[in-house]
């Protein structure tokens, strides 16, 4: 997910990082993993990744969402997270009731996590923008339920309901466990959640215990995204912390084992994330592709650049972006901070 922060998160999230130091992976530890992660990555991807790969490019053509090259320059804008329809081609079906199915596979709706801000007075004084409570959508769509508003008007207040809820409420998340899930992995073996922490700490579970010599039964491997060639069906992951919150944590040397190290521990190091399904490699031109969810308000499909053998490459330093001096993860993708590769662990089938 894409979205700018409110100043009280990022209070927040200071707050829970001042004075923290993360402690990383043992240099044993990290060799173990790297050498896992490079074992299983030599292998062509399981049925299951593959499945994985071909479900979240099936959700991107049937949102009829954006396309953005490896420069970061957009191909196609396509639908967002509240058209209630459109114009094109490209796309089939509403497209803020593709992003309900998402939250349908956690759940039912008036049971989710799907709230409604509000901002008292609003409607009528365009300069009451102070932010109300939260309203969580089931006590709306159960007031609706109750109301004796004609059928007509009481299904519209529903579905904007349900739309400012989506809207709202960031999905990036939904989208992966809905992907996951509906390509065929099992609850038992992966923490579908309306956070991606949920999932990048089960895999860096996995990575600790695998490292000591202990099986795992998670579908998912946390891995260094810089050293490990990515597969379909992996999941890259990258923090949305400002540099500064990131420098309290006072580590030194690559992102991974001191964030997937924490997080493994059960700390929440970071824990504002998003995370992208791979869904190809190009060898010739070294780029993988990779589809996300609520990135820039729509299910995107996006380019990255790798190395010559299918990991995350080194961020370029140049040119700077149009109308910023320095380079940034918007014209640098590779640039971004991604620190962990969730790696798909099944072996192919014989």
């Amino acid at each position: 997910m894409i979205r700018a922060r409110p100043i009280a998160t990022m209070l927040v999230i200071s707050s829970l990082t001042a004075g923290a130091s993360a402690q990383p992976f043992a240099p044993a530890e990290t060799l173990a993993i790297d050498r896992l992660c490079l074992t299983t990555a030599a292998h062509p991807p399981s049925p299951l990744g593959l499945e994985i790969a071909a479900t979240a490019i099936r959700e991107h053509q049937a949102f009829g969402g954006h396309v953005i090259d490896r420069d970061g320059r957009m191909l196609r804008f396509g639908a967002v997270e509240a058209d209630a329809f459109r114009d094109e081609a490209a796309g089939r079906g509403v497209p803020w009731r593709q992003v309900l199915r998402y939250w349908e596979a956690l759940g039912p709706t008036d049971q989710s996590a799907l709230q409604v801000r509000r901002f008292p007075g609003l409607a009528d004084n365009a300069g009451a923008s102070q932010p109300g409570d939260l309203k969580p959508l089931g006590e709306l769509l159960d007031g609706l339920a109750q109301s004796s508003l004609p059928t007509p008007e009481r299904e519209a207040l529903v579905q904007a309901a349900i739309r400012s809820g989506l809207v709202d409420v960031p999905w990036s998340a939904a989208f992966v466990s809905h992907v996951v899930l509906t390509a065929g992995a099992a609850r038992a073996r992966f923490a579908a959640a309306i956070a991606h922490l949920d999932y990048v700490s089960e895999a860096a579970r996995r990575s600790r215990d695998e490292a000591a010599g202990q099986a795992s039964a998670s579908f998912y491997r946390a891995c260094d995204p810089r050293r490990t060639p990515m597969r379909p069906g992996d999941l890259l992951c990258m923090h949305r912390h400002a540099a500064a919150e990131i420098d309290l944590l006072k580590l030194t040397g690559p992102l991974f084992p001191g964030l997937a190290a924490g997080l493994a521990r059960g700390e929440r190091p970071v824990w504002n994330l998003h995370c992208d399904i791979v869904t190809g490699w190009d060898r010739q031109s070294r780029t993988a592709t990779i589809i996300g969810g609520n990135v820039l308000q729509s299910v995107a499909r996006r380019e990255l650049r790798t190395d010559r053998r299918g990991a995350l490459a080194r961020a370029r330093s140049g040119p700077a972006c149009l109308d910023n001096r320095e380079p940034g993860p918007l014209c640098r993708p590779e640039s971004a901070p991604w620190f962990v590769l969730l790696q798909a662990t099944d072996e192919p089938a014989p």
